[in-house]
């Protein structure tokens, strides 16, 4: 990928404005994912991270021809993760539901309270190298969401230098991706998984209410909501209120408006 003529922004350096350039260029000419990943492998390299990954927040096991898995994570640690379906105690997933913008691992206490099993997780990925990076979060009404993830610099502080860089290559990258996965349907808006009622007692519960507030609110009985609740659960795979409702916002379901501004913080601990 070489770099175009642009001139600098102030505050902004002149060879990521130039990357950049280049980037939009060749990411309008791609027609596979292939091409999607060599552009994202050129970026990562000429802006200095050793590792990226574009990817939908959801179950890769099957290996699903609808979702986006772009990475070149170490093997094992890749193995772990999508084996694993960490991506439901992620942390850096769960900064993108409370953020609005691009941001950096190190600003994720800031987005989230990090409880031990994040840290559990952001060590785990330390040991295999995975650590320090930007993450531009993706989220479209009514699909899946994803993220547009650059770690492990060579160098300290590139991420905060390549903030802006970050965002504009990941957003393209994702969009340009979405829409070689999905065809002419760019609105590939997925048949809802939970019933009416249970989606309204996962917002309440978004909103850290309890079953019996729940039940007042909703005119039911406690039972009922545990049934609810319990029932969603098993529909998603999940173990707890917690994992249930960052599920339900991953996935479309509900939107982050639904849920109270103040509770963001706590949405993932």
């Amino acid at each position: 990928m070489q770099g175009g003529n642009i001139l600098p922004d102030e505050g902004v350096d002149a060879r990521a404005l130039s990357l950049v350039a280049a980037f939009l260029a060749e990411i309008q000419q791609v027609t596979d994912l292939t091409g999607v990943e060599r552009l994202l492998e050129a970026a990562a390299r000429e802006l200095g991270f050793h590792h990226y990954a574009m990817i939908h927040h959801d179950d890769h096991r099957k290996g699903s021809a609808s979702l986006i898995n772009i990475n070149n994570y170490p093997p094992d640690y890749a193995a772990e993760y999508f084996g694993g379906l960490y991506h439901r105690d992620d942390p850096v997933v769960h900064a993108c539901i409370a953020a609005n913008a691009c941001f950096t691992w190190s600003e994720i206490a800031d987005l989230i309270d990090l409880d031990p099993r994040h840290h559990s997780f952001l060590e785990r990925g330390a040991r295999h190298g995975v650590a320090d990076g930007i993450t531009v979060p993706a989220f479209v009404l009514g699909e899946r969401s994803g993220s547009c993830n650059f770690c492990s610099p060579r160098t300290p502080g590139l991420a905060q230098r390549h903030l802006a860089t970050v965002q504009i290559v990941g957003s393209f990258a994702f969009q340009k991706a979405r829409r070689i996965v999905g065809g002419r349907r760019l609105r590939q808006v997925r048949v809802g998984r939970l019933r009416r009622r249970w989606l309204d007692c996962i917002v309440l519960a978004g909103q850290g209410k309890s079953n019996t507030d729940i039940a007042t609110i909703l005119d039911l009985s406690p039972a009922t909501v545990k049934t609810y609740i319990e029932a969603a659960c098993a529909r998603y795979e999940v173990h707890n209120r917690t994992q249930l409702v960052i599920a339900a916002v991953l996935d479309g379901e509900i939107g982050i408006h639904e849920i109270a501004t103040r509770q963001h913080r706590h949405l993932a601990t």
